[in-house]
C-alpha cells in the first residue's frame, strides 16, 4: 500500500510488546515483592488483552484498504 502501511505498524507493535515482556520476566528476577506483583497486576496484565485486541483491528484495517485499493482498481 502506497502512504500507509499498517502491517509495519503492527509488527512494530508486536516487537515493542515482546520487548517489553522479556524486560519484565528479566526485572521479576530480581524484583519480586507485593509492589511488583501490584505493578503487573495494574499496568502490565491489561496491556496483553489490549495489545491483541489493537493488531486484531490493524490486521482487519489492513484487510479492508488492501480491498478498497483492489476495488478502485489502483
Amino acid at each position: 500500500m502506497r502512504g500507509v502501511d499498517p502491517a509495519s505498524a503492527a509488527a512494530r507493535l508486536e516487537m515493542a510488546f515482546a520487548a517489553l515482556n522479556r524486560a519484565r520476566a528479566e526485572a521479576a528476577e530480581r524484583w519480586d515483592d507485593p509492589m511488583s506483583r501490584s505493578f503487573d497486576k495494574e499496568f502490565l496484565a491489561p496491556l496483553d488483552s489490549k495489545v491483541k485486541r489493537a493488531l486484531d483491528a490493524i490486521r482487519h484495517l489492513t484487510e479492508a484498504l488492501s480491498k478498497a485499493e483492489r476495488e478502485c482498481g489502483e
